[in-house]
This record gives C-alpha cells, sequence and structure tokens, in this order.
C-alpha cells in the first residue's frame, strides 16, 4: 500500500472519530481514535509507517507546539507564571529524576538512560487530550490557564530532557553540569532564534503590503512553512528547535494585533486554517498508537523473556508513580487553589483535579516513537517495544482515568447540542424577517421572498429534522388535496375541460399515494373516484390551441391563489411558520423565471440589511442582559462567518 493512502486511511479515521463522539459524548476523541486505529491496524500489517525520529519530531511537533504558543492565552499565562514555571519545569525535571530512577529499579535490566527516555517522555501532559476532556466538565479558569501553560512549556522542557537522555543512551556517557550548561544555552539560543525568525517574517509580510500585495493564500502558507523553517533552521544552528517554534509561535500571534479589516480576514482564515491542520495532526498520532498496539503486544508475547501481565502491572506501577509525584508536588506548592484560604477539602478536590486532569498523549507518543531502533554501535535497540508499549499503556491509562473520573472534580457540562435550546437564535432570525417584511412592496416582494427564505433555511438547520419532516409531509399532502380540490371545483364549473384536467389530477393522485401510502388515492380506483364525484357530467369537447392555452393558464393561476389562502389560513396554526413561509414563497414564485437583473442588483442589498438589523439585535440584547458577552462574541461570529461567505 502507498503512503498516501495510508495516511487517506488515517485521515477517514481522525474525521469518523469525530463523527462517533457526537453519538458517544461520554468517550474522549483520543480514546475513539486509539480504537480506529487498532481496527486499521487490520489492513495496514504489513505497510507500516516508518519515520525518523527527526523527521517525526518536524512533521508533528513543530506545528502542534507553534501553533500552542499562537493560541495561548498571554495574559493568563503571565499571571499564573509561577503555578506553570512550577509545574512545567520543576515538576518535569523531578519526575524524569525520580520516576527514571524508579523505572530502572523494577526494570533493571533496562539500560538507566533508556529509563530516563522513557521517564522524559512521560513528564509532559498534552493540552488537546486536557481540552477534549475539558469539554466534558467545567474546569474552573485558573485550573485551565495552568493546565494550558503548562502542556505549553513542559512539551519544550520534557523533549530537550527526552533528548539529552536519547543521546546519552546513544552515546553511553553523561555529564550533569555539562547537561546543565547546554540546556541552558540551547534553551536561550532556541527561544531567542525562534522569536527572531518570526519577527523578520512578520517585517516580510509587512513589506510586500507596502508593494500592494495582498495575497491571503500565500500569506498563510508562509504561516504553514513557518514553524517547519524555525525547527529546520535551529536544529541546524545547534540550537533547541522545539523552544525555537514555542517562541516563535508567541511573538507570530503578536503579528495579529493591529486593527484592521485586512489582519482580521488574515486572523480568521488562519485560525480556520490551523485548526484543521492541528486536529488533523494530533488525531493522526492517536490513531498512529492505534496501529502500533497489536504490533507491539505481537512482538512482545513471542519475546519468551517478557510477560505481558507482567508489563501489564509495570504500566500501572509507573502510572501510579507518575500521578502520585504530580499529587505531592501541586500539595507542597499551595500556589495552585482558587482562593488563598481554601479549605481542606476544596483544596484535595483542586489537587487531585489538577493530578488527574495531567493526561499524557501527543507529545509522549512522539516521544517514544522517535526512539532509534539501533544503537550507535548497529546493535538493535531489543527494550525499544517494551519502552513503546510502557508508554502507550500510560497514555491510555491517564486518558481513561481522567475520562471517566474527572467528573467527580467538576460539575460536567450541559449538552447544549442535546438539549436543542435555540430561542435566542430563532427569535433573533424571525425578528430579521419581520422587518424585511415592513419593506414589501408589488416590486421588491421576489428580492425580499429570497432574502427571507435565506433566513427561514437558518431557522430549519435549528429545528428538530425529525418534526421539520413530518410537518413538511403533512403540508405537501394538504397542498395536493387543496389542488384537487380546486381542480374539480373548476371542471364543475366548465372553466376547464375534463381532457386537460385529466392528467394533472392523475398526477395529483399518483403523488398522494406515494406520499401516503393511503390506497384512496391508488392508480386503481383513480376512474371510480372521478365517477363518484359526478364529474361524468363535464364536457368533452375538443379544444382549439387558444382554449387548451387559456384553461392551462386558469387552471395554474386558481390552483396557486387557491393554496395560497390556505396555507396563509395555517400560518396561525401547529406548523412552523417558518415552513408555511417557505411554501408561500415557492407559490410566490410560480410561473417567473427567477430575478431579473435590476432585482439581482438590489438582492446584496437587502441582505446588507438584514444582516445590520441581526447585528443591532444581538448588541441590544447584550445591552438588555439578555446574552452573556462570550454569547455575544459567539454570534458575532457566525454572523462575519455568513458575510464573507456571501463576498465570495
Amino acid at each position: 500500500m502507498e503512503i498516501f493512502e495510508v495516511i487517506l486511511l488515517m485521515l477517514s479515521a481522525v474525521f469518523v472519530s469525530n463523527v462517533l463522539n457526537r453519538f458517544l459524548p461520554a468517550i474522549a476523541v483520543p480514546l475513539i481514535q486509539v480504537a480506529l486505529g487498532i481496527v486499521l491496524a487490520i489492513p495496514l500489517t504489513d505497510h507500516s509507517i516508518k519515520l525518523s525520529p527527526e523527521l517525526f519530531l518536524l512533521l508533528f511537533i513543530a506545528p502542534i507546539l507553534f501553533n500552542d504558543g499562537v493560541n495561548v492565552d498571554k495574559k493568563a499565562l503571565w499571571r499564573e507564571r509561577k503555578s506553570v514555571l512550577s509545574l512545567s519545569l520543576g515538576l518535569v525535571f523531578v519526575t524524569v529524576g525520580l520516576l527514571g530512577g524508579f523505572i530502572h529499579f523494577i526494570l533493571p535490566s533496562l539500560p538507566l538512560a533508556a529509563a530516563f527516555a522513557l521517564a522524559a517522555a512521560l513528564a509532559p501532559t498534552d493540552a488537546v487530550a486536557v481540552s477534549a476532556l475539558a469539554e466534558k466538565v467545567k474546569i474552573p479558569h485558573k485550573i485551565r490557564h495552568t493546565l494550558e501553560g503548562e502542556s505549553l512549556i513542559n512539551d519544550a522542557s520534557g523533549l530537550v530532557s527526552f533528548q539529552f537522555a536519547l543521546a546519552a543512551l546513544l552515546t553511553g556517557t553523561f555529564s550533569l553540569l555539562e547537561a546543565s550548561t547546554t540546556f541552558v544555552l540551547i534553551s536561550a539560543g532556541g527561544i531567542l532564534l525562534g522569536a527572531v525568525l518570526s519577527f523578520m517574517k512578520i517585517l516580510l509580510m509587512r513589506w510586500l503590503r507596502t508593494l500592494g500585495i495582498e495575497n491571503s493564500i500565500s500569506f498563510i502558507l508562509m504561516e504553514v512553512l513557518l514553524p517547519f523553517l524555525i525547527f529546520v533552521i535551529a536544529e541546524a544552528v545547534g540550537v533547541n528547535g522545539i523552544l525555537a517554534v514555542v517562541s516563535g509561535g508567541i511573538v507570530h500571534s503578536m503579528s495579529y494585533k493591529r486593527f484592521n479589516p485586512e489582519v482580521a480576514q488574515m486572523r480568521l482564515l488562519s485560525r480556520n486554517t490551523w485548526s484543521v491542520i492541528t486536529f488533523s495532526l494530533n488525531g493522526i498520532v492517536f490513531v498512529l498508537l492505534g496501529t502500533q498496539l497489536p504490533k507491539i503486544v505481537q512482538a512482545l508475547l513471542i519475546d519468551s523473556t517478557v510477560k505481558i501481565m507482567m508489563v501489564i502491572g509495570y504500566i500501572l506501577a509507573i502510572t501510579f508513580v507518575l500521578l502520585a509525584l504530580r499529587f505531592v508536588w501541586i500539595i507542597i506548592f499551595n500556589n495552585f487553589q482558587n482562593t488563598t484560604e481554601s479549605s481542606s477539602k476544596r483544596r484535595v478536590v483542586d489537587t487531585l483535579l489538577y493530578t488527574i486532569s495531567g493526561v499524557r498523549g501527543t507529545i509522549t507518543l512522539v516521544s517514544v516513537l522517535s526512539l532509534p531502533l539501533f544503537l550507535k554501535d548497529g546493535t538493535p535497540f531489543a527494550e525499544r517495544d517494551l519502552l513503546l508499549f510502557i508508554a502507550s499503556g500510560v497514555i491510555l491509562l491517564t486518558l481513561l482515568l481522567a475520562n471517566f473520573t474527572l467528573h467527580l472534580f467538576a460539575p460536567r457540562v450541559e449538552d447544549v447540542s442535546l438539549q436543542n435550546d435555540h430561542t435566542f437564535e430563532i427569535g433573533m432570525l424571525r425578528n430579521v424577517k419581520k422587518e424585511l417584511r415592513k419593506h414589501r412592496t408589488d416590486e421588491n416582494k421576489r428580492v425580499i421572498g429570497r432574502v427571507i427564505k435565506m433566513y427561514n433555511d437558518r431557522i430549519f438547520s435549528l429545528t428538530n429534522l425529525n418534526d421539520l419532516n413530518k410537518s413538511e409531509r403533512k403540508i405537501r399532502q394538504l397542498i395536493l388535496e387543496w389542488q384537487l380540490e380546486n381542480t374539480e371545483k373548476l371542471l364543475k364549473q366548465d372553466l376547464v375541460r375534463i381532457q386537460l384536467a385529466f392528467p394533472y389530477l392523475r398526477r395529483i393522485n399518483t403523488r398522494l399515494y406515494r406520499l401516503t401510502k393511503n390506497k384512496e388515492f391508488a392508480f386503481k380506483s383513480f376512474y371510480s373516484k372521478l365517477l363518484k364525484r359526478q364529474l361524468r357530467s363535464v364536457h368533452v369537447k375538443p379544444l382549439t390551441i387558444e382554449q387548451r392555452k387559456e384553461q392551462r393558464r386558469i387552471l395554474f393561476q386558481s390552483n396557486g391563489q387557491f393554496v395560497t389562502a390556505k396555507l396563509k389560513d395555517l400560518e396561525q396554526g401547529e406548523f412552523s411558520p417558518e415552513l408555511v413561509e417557505a411554501f408561500l414563497l415557492n407559490y410566490e414564485r410560480m410561473g417567473g423565471l427567477g430575478l431579473q437583473r435590476e432585482a439581482l442588483d438590489h438582492l446584496h442589498e437587502w441582505i446588507d440589511y438584514a444582516l445590520q438589523t441581526e447585528r443591532t439585535y444581538i448588541h441590544t440584547a447584550f445591552e438588555k442582559g439578555d446574552i452573556t458577552r462570550s454569547e455575544m462574541k459567539q454570534y458575532r461570529e457566525n454572523l462575519l462567518a455568513i458575510e464573507n461567505s456571501l463576498q465570495l
């Protein structure tokens, strides 16, 4: 199987995981992706992806950490700097030291450097996994900001520690003094280099704008390439590429501080582009974990020196020590609490919330997958599969633990999508339609009708589809029955002849039968129904061409007027006003070939008027306190997206 096909399969699994999460809301997306990866392992048995450690870090870590640096809340990061640095630096190094020693103690056959490498890989927490879990429970803002800042910085400190341990594993030598000095130098150099390169990119974009070049697609392409360029240049210079892309992302976010339309459009395009990229990359990593698990288990089963139950015991022990170290560290440093005078119970609950939220994920997996297949002397790294299985087990165990216990320490988030509570939004859209109707005249009613139809479609998207489909079928049935009734009336009044109305009546009966499956409208009873309804006395005289045209006009015009009048009587009844209005608009457009060019020229003017009415409604509702600031922001973003799509 070609590499392209493998990538397509993994991206498809990432997409499916998001769909399945809608039907399995209790299961976090990363867990679903791992399960799908295990399923994919069957067709990929002989086609596993083999990437070098450097390429793996470049493809996955660089863009993920760059985007984290762009989106991190800088003010919150600075406000919580004490707790963030304590967790992301102090706890990481303590974890590497103590957990590495513990791993070597329970696995004495494992080289000490390899034990520290595994500990360094397990030290960083995963922001994406935490965000996925945080959607299920209400994590306090202080804790969430601390966790996000921690995951951003401890990714870098954990990976730097991992790289030192990996170098010691390959070379067999390690000096704490030399490592500490080198860590400071290459870290400072990486931070500086990333900031400088990102700033140079900002200056380049500004210079291009001064030349009159405003190509948003090209600018976004340069932005996507930036983290890869920063990482490659940093590694070539000899400084830390991980910290370089983090600092580059933080500096790059400054380019969106200017307040003008061009920057606003670029920011919207950038955010949408990066959301797809990062979700895909993070998803692929977890799917990749699932594809690796069956192969690793098979390799361990073949190895007679390793017992699976013993390895599972190692995973449980390592996870317990990892979380215990985190719990003790947070208890000792009492700067993570929401209040300075919190009760002992509240303090323990918050500490457990911090501890369980420390989920391991992408960075851990990428680190262990980058372990070499061969040592420097050319001998195979025999313990690689064992380390990969342990790391995978810890990732899954922390995910499962957080997924099923996090709600014990924080209240659940109510699923708004299940409640389908769109009362405010539907009321807002109906208000816009009401304002549009005030301006309807005979000249512009078709144009305004087109705009009203757009708003009806938006209301339909917020309505229960099952109820909507039932109501729509009922109205369609009523319309067909009204057409049948009026046509028979025209026949009796001799306004149309039977030879003209006959195929029309038969077609209505056929549609009614298909819609209702009622035998009353079956084809076999069609002729008998005509007789029973006393249509035998109608004239069957030949029609001239002019008479046929005139009677066809009378038939369609009379039926349209009759159905329109009946629909207006339904507006205050049991049916949705938008659904009734949709059918009314269709009948108003009957007989036309669409909007004339002059009307089309005014269409966008009325759309702009409707959107401005909607914007005013949102602002007024916020001033009255009917909606919160975050809700107002969301409605405005939706409105901006609609405006942008209409300009395409």
